[in-house]
């Protein structure tokens, strides 16, 4: 690929990951709007994005021409990587519902970081001195954060969105490792798994009038187009930049329910999630110079 068109490419690949992650950028703010119990939230919003899932993967067999069940039976890798990813809805939306949106986007913006500490203790995958740098002052900021929270109201929301992290950073890592998985129905297997598994303290008739509408622009809009958007985005773009594309989440996503709901985050909050970002952002921009570099280099060797 000559250097105009690998330009061209990049430019389009994060274009479409920014397309992506403004379409994911309400998905906090439907949560907040949707005024069933915790536990109702999670089975709907599960069960819908399932089913829609389940629809595509079903659509795009059709076209090839594969019968219904080979389209849809998960593998037994892409039923792990459900479970993780399950368990990632299932942890935000009861994050949503018991802290401040802006906690829990934060504490989520940090999964990068983690995905690449669970890589080096687990498969041995080597990090720069910057990714151990850090990470050390990301989790001081998160440790202010849900350590601001202990003992109130908020403790409970802000550990879930410290499992959401932790549940993402491994589908990632298992993505990672198993690059054959079909992320549609891992996802999807993942979706409904969980939906069982929270339906018997769920109460699915208890939604209120708008309660259907929001559940439906999230699971057969907002989360399988985000989704289609940015994972085309991170085939033409390096990790790190799709990483530094997705930080702006954190701040879409906070500011809506800052405008609409009028949330305001705390000054703790405020402060801490400013360091994470920063510091993100640095590592990120750090790691697209340092790739930069390299293929310079090697042009050069091999010119």
């Amino acid at each position: 690929m000559s250097g105009g068109a690998g330009w061209l490419e990049r430019v389009h690949g994060g274009w479409l990951a920014l397309l992506g992650i403004t379409i994911l950028s309400p998905d906090a703010l439907l949560i907040r709007l949707i005024k069933a119990d915790d536990m109702t939230t999670a089975f709907w919003r599960l069960l819908i994005l399932g089913l829609t899932l389940m629809t595509a993967a079903a659509w795009r067999g059709m076209r090839a021409r594969q019968p219904l069940w080979q389209a849809i039976r998960p593998r037994r890798d892409e039923i792990l990587a459900g479970l993780f990813y399950g368990g990632t809805s299932a942890c935000f939306i009861l994050s949503i519902k018991n802290t401040d949106a802006a906690n829990t986007l934060v504490i989520i913006a940090a999964t990068p970081l983690i995905s690449g500490l669970i890589g080096a203790f687990l498969f041995r995958r080597r990090q720069p001195l910057r990714t151990w740098i850090a990470s050390i002052v990301v989790f001081v900021a998160l440790a202010t954060i849900v350590g601001n929270g202990l003992g109130g109201a908020h403790m409970l929301g802000d550990i879930l969105a410290l499992g959401t992290a932790l549940c993402m950073a491994c589908y990632f890592n298992v993505l990672g490792v198993r690059i054959n998985i079909d992320t549609v129905r891992a996802m999807m297997v993942g979706a409904l798994l969980v939906a069982l598994c929270v339906a018997p303290a769920a109460t699915p008739s208890a939604l209120h009038p708008w309660d259907p509408l929001w559940l439906v622009l999230l699971g057969c809009l907002v989360l399988p187009l985000s989704f289609t958007f940015i994972s085309m985005g991170a085939k033409r773009i390096p990790a790190a930049e799709v990483g530094l594309i997705m930080l702006t989440e954190a701040i879409l996503g906070s500011g809506l329910v800052w405008l609409f709901m009028d949330e305001v985050p705390s000054s703790t909050t405020l402060i801490a999630g400013a360091v994470v970002i920063a510091t993100l952002a640095t590592h990120s921009l750090l790691a697209l110079y340092g790739n930069r570099n390299r293929r310079t280099v090697n042009a050069n060797v091999g010119g």
